[in-house]
């Protein structure tokens, strides 16, 4: 059945994929880019700034990542933050909260397999995983982070880096250690 023409239907999904094609069929659609992990955090600053609470730039960043261009969810997870550090938003705590594996580990990692430290990077490993962190997620944030290092090896590659001018500097430091092949061959 049609419904009268003065009845507009409204769908907002994050899942476009999963509308039926009769349903898709009968919309006009919209699509909306994910926000950039800059923007998100310029926002979120301004909000910290009229709300009156503190925060390292470093944890607004790690909001941003984990909301993954939602901006709805990174003012959910600011406001939990917010709330959890009594108004002083600090890296350490957010990364505690939100379960977030710090990326010095990753640096670790990745330092201790070019050195070829294969013992110290099992007892990191072990470390990480007695903590209570997923393997899984542990090896996908892992790619990630080799990802990144080859990304901030090319200075054309380097500004596609979705994170804060402090971990740049750490990618591209990392990046030198070694050439792009080893990268490749080691996490392939």
């Amino acid at each position: 059945e049609e419904p009268p023409q003065h009845v507009i239907f409204i769908l907002a999904t994050t899942e476009k994929h999963k509308i039926l094609p009769t349903i898709l069929s009968r919309c006009q659609i919209y699509d909306f880019e994910r926000m950039t992990v800059a923007n998100t955090i310029n926002h979120l600053k301004m909000v910290a700034e009229k709300e009156g609470i503190q925060y390292e730039e470093q944890a607004l960043a790690v909001i941003a990542e984990k909301a993954d261009g939602g901006m709805r969810d990174a003012l959910s997870i600011f406001d939990q933050a917010a709330s959890f550090c009594m108004g002083n938003i600090t890296y350490q705590k957010v990364i505690e909260d939100l379960n977030v594996l710090d990326s010095d580990n990753y640096f670790r990692l990745v330092d201790l397999a070019l050195e070829n430290k294969v013992a110290e990077m099992m007892v990191t490993l072990d470390g990480i995983l007695s903590r209570g962190f997923d393997g899984g997620n542990m090896i996908q944030g892992l790619a990630q982070h080799v990802r990144n290092v080859m990304m901030a090896k090319d200075p054309q590659t380097l500004p596609l880096l979705e994170t804060s001018d402090d971990q740049k500097a750490k990618f591209q430091a990392q990046a030198q250690k070694a050439p792009t092949p080893f990268y490749i061959r080691r996490w392939n």
